[in-house]
């Protein structure tokens, strides 16, 4: 974790040693917060800080779905590789968050959607916390 909310980590000790490719046994993930763990502490985080006048929302794209559920979703218009979060403000572009567990990686899908928002200069960030999403935030608005 480059970045992080010493109380959404583990201590230094508890880390998994080694470079992040690393393969982790999946006894050591267990003790790192799930995507949808996440998830739910972003939601809280952005509904107590963000101004009253910007809007969020989350993309629920992920998941285990039916097949036949997955087909009504596409058909109605579900993309593949949307973020997680989406972040509306009066006077300026949207900010969009990826957020993904210790171990998680980004689909083909959500690589292209990143090319393309930093190609048409909107905010993209991948976070593994809420602590970095706050981070992240604090610092591009600065």
């Amino acid at each position: 974790m480059s970045r992080h909310n010493a109380r959404h980590a583990l201590a230094e000790a508890d880390r998994p040693a080694g470079k992040p490719q690393t393969r982790i046994p999946a006894a050591k993930l267990a003790t790192y917060f799930t995507e949808e763990q996440i998830q739910v502490q972003v939601a809280q985080y952005l509904d107590a800080k963000l101004p009253k006048d910007w809007r969020w929302f989350h993309s629920p794209n992920g998941g285990h779905r039916l097949k036949s559920v997955a087909a009504k979703l596409k058909a109605q218009g579900v993309k593949p590789g949307v973020p997680d979060v989406c972040i509306l403000r009066p006077n300026g572009p949207p900010i969009w968050i990826e957020l993904k567990a210790f171990a998680g990686v980004l689909t083909v899908s959500q690589k292209d959607f990143m090319s393309w928002a930093i190609a048409a200069k909107q905010p993209f960030k991948v976070c593994r916390s809420v602590g970095e999403v706050e981070v992240f935030l604090k610092e591009y608005l600065a």
